[in-house]
């Protein structure tokens, strides 16, 4: 037993320090994409700016975090998913559902319903109605 959780911290100690490696390696590559070189300087030498008493200043790094540089490409056109509109039940003795299948539940007003998660993965939204109210039942 001993011998499997030593196995265990060894197989996540490697995933953490890949992590870390990871995340620093990204860090590195931010600041060095950040570092400013200033038009015309040949990089051997650095010039800091100075402030209006003459002294020099240490440059501030800036990150760019906005997501405007960053195209958007949609993976479906819009309403490339179509939702369940009229949907049917059945009471759950004749359901072909298994046990343990994940479902999701709605009730109101003691009237409910169970969507099945299996449907809603690919359909992804349900319109009905329930107890004379329109309910959207998304996954």
């Amino acid at each position: 037993m001993t011998a499997n959780i030593i196995k265990k911290l060894r197989k996540t100690s490697r995933f953490t320090l890949i992590g870390i490696g990871l995340l620093a390696a990204c860090v590195l590559a931010t600041a060095r994409s950040t570092q400013e070189i200033s038009p015309g300087s040949s990089g051997s030498t650095a010039s800091l700016p100075t402030d209006s008493s003459g002294s020099s200043a240490a440059p501030t790094p800036t990150v760019d975090l906005s997501l405007s540089n960053i195209p958007f490409v949609p993976l479906l056109p819009r309403d490339g998913i179509a939702p369940v509109y009229n949907p049917e039940f059945v009471s759950a003795d004749v359901s072909p559902l298994h046990e343990d299948e994940l479902i999701m539940g709605v009730a109101i007003e003691g009237e409910a319903k169970a969507y099945p998660v299996t449907v809603l993965r690919f359909r992804e939204m349900v319109n009905d109605e329930l107890a004379g109210l329109p309910i959207l039942v998304t996954w």
